[in-house]
């Protein structure tokens, strides 16, 4: 059965590659239009091992009137985690964990089984804080790179069926997500007049490939990326798309679109839709098709934290951009505004561990956004009125 697996596992990536010859065809049964994906999928049925199982969590009622919710993004499983106690402490009644939830990126191209993925996950659970934080906060979650397999992966990542297993045994997500490709999803929480909507995207497994910057000594300190200028190139993917229009039709009094890259900022070439600029046009251009003044975005990935807010054509409020990271993996010890100047950007570039915070005041209709450090002080905070 191994030998067997491994033949499926080998000829997949090779078909991947372009490579996938006559012999090996004939040796695995495979025809010429044989995907990757279709090739590892008896590799898969065939794995043995049990995949974790996150600890229970407590259900977030449908009609419960939310006035704080918390979130963040990059955490390494094998790093402190003493942020949870103090994040339990701010009394959330949500949190959202919104990518690279674990570190757990695939040692080598060719590990199909993704055997550090799925080490990542169980070395969470046995970690006290989390366990304690996980069995009494409700959580949503999505995904990143790190957490998806492979870092800065997206579509055209060879186990990412495998890793949409791993993600939605792990977090037990909802039958409507395990029925599709992706893990994407969205909730309306509270009554009419007090609803919120959380739509969390998917920003990995319909994502075209990068484009790269030529290679160059020393290298730019600010990231290899370019944008995309392709047509055809996709961020979402178009059922993804299509999947959004509709959430954003439902009626909500505030909507909370999470993406797990930064959205409205252009200050530098790493991960974001600064990548897929004709994607992002196309999201402003929805939201002000449907009339979404209500929205506010957060996001992570960064190892770094800020507000950031764009004026949207056809939109009367500006759109904000909350970017939380991260818990445990900031590469900083402070303020880094000088390193990424970003008109933008409203305060300072904080690459220090933090989370965030979302306090909801419904009589004076407005969102305190509060940036906190992993000890819970507070490192800078805005005010909107997305209502109306």
């Amino acid at each position: 059965m191994r030998i067997r697996n491994w033949i499926f596992a080998t000829t997949a990536l090779l078909a991947l590659s372009g490579c996938a010859t006559g012999p090996a065809k004939e040796t695995t049964g495979l025809s010429a239009s044989t995907t990757a994906q279709e090739a590892l999928r008896p590799y898969y049925a065939g794995l043995q091992s049990k995949l974790p199982v996150a600890a229970p969590n407590p259900v977030l009622a449908d009609d419960t009137i939310l006035t704080r919710i918390a979130f963040g993004s990059c955490q390494n499983e094998n790093r402190s985690m003493a942020y949870w106690d103090v994040i339990a402490a701010q009394k959330p009644q949500a949190f959202l964990l919104i990518g690279d939830n674990v570190y757990g990126d695939t040692g080598s191209q060719w590990s199909a089984d993704m055997p550090t993925l799925t080490a990542s996950y169980r070395k969470l659970s046995t970690r006290q804080e989390w366990d304690r934080f996980r069995r009494s906060i409700p959580m949503m979650t999505t995904w990143d790179d790190h957490d998806f397999g492979a870092n800065d992966a997206g579509g055209s990542f060879a186990f990412k069926e495998y890793a949409e297993t791993v993600y939605e045994t792990y977090w037990g997500s909802s039958d409507a997500v395990k029925s599709r490709p992706g893990v994407y999803e969205s909730r309306i929480i509270g009554p009419e007049g007090k609803r919120v909507q959380f739509i969390l995207l998917d920003t990995r497994y319909f994502r075209s490939d990068l484009v790269r910057m030529p290679y160059r000594d020393p290298g730019p300190t600010l990231g290899w990326y370019l944008p995309n200028e392709d047509r055809n190139a996709t961020l979402l993917g178009e059922a993804q798309w299509q999947w959004l229009a509709g959430e954003l039709s439902k009626p909500a009094d505030v909507r909370i679109i999470v993406s797990s890259t930064q959205v409205i900022t252009n200050a530098h070439n790493f991960e974001g839709w600064t990548n897929f600029p004709r994607e992002r046009d196309k999201l402003y251009r929805l939201l002000s098709e449907k009339g979404v003044n209500n929205a506010l975005v957060l996001s992570g990935d960064r190892h770094s934290a800020g507000f950031y807010k764009s004026d949207v054509k056809g939109l009367s409020k500006p759109l904000w951009d909350f970017t939380s990271s991260s818990l445990n993996m900031s590469f900083g010890k402070g303020d880094s505004r000088d390193r990424e100047p970003d008109p933008a950007r409203t305060g300072g570039f904080w690459s220090i561990p933090n989370f965030g915070q979302i306090d909801i005041d419904w009589d004076a209709k407005t969102v305190k956004m509060s940036l906190r450090k992993d000890d819970g002080s507070i490192i800078e905070e805005q005010v909107i009125n997305p209502f109306g």
